[in-house]
């Protein structure tokens, strides 16, 4: 089991760059930062095995690599929240990401980004 560190839409119809059904939204195109500038195009690691697998970063401190201050209280501003998933099926990735599975996750708990900045 591992905590892992999530940014994602309040609504499953938005996303950073996909909705919940892997379509192409872009919910972040208005961040003033460079959020809406990372690489996000179809990877297969999201539906290994046929799963929905759901993009996170192993640590607190990968999460605050992808997302600066700025961009962090826009998207929350904007209908996005910062999570924690205690995961039980989870690949990490050499890249700062890790994918996992929402439906065997052990818990999930909001986080106040402003608390990881300092």
């Amino acid at each position: 089991m591992k905590w892992l560190y999530r940014l994602e839409s309040i609504s499953p119809d938005n996303g950073l760059w996909y909705n919940t059904n892997g379509d192409y939204v872009w919910g972040c195109k208005d961040c003033t930062g460079d959020a809406k500038n990372l690489p996000m195009d179809y990877d297969e690691r999201y539906h290994v095995d046929g799963k929905n697998w759901f993009s996170s970063c192993s640590t607190k401190e990968d999460l605050l690599h992808w997302y600066s201050l700025e961009d962090a209280n826009y998207l929350t501003e904007h209908g996005f929240v910062f999570t924690r998933y205690l995961a039980q099926d989870y690949i990490e990735y050499p890249t700062k990401e890790t994918v996992f599975l929402k439906e065997t996750v052990l818990a999930r708990e909001e986080i106040n980004i402003n608390e990881l900045f300092k």
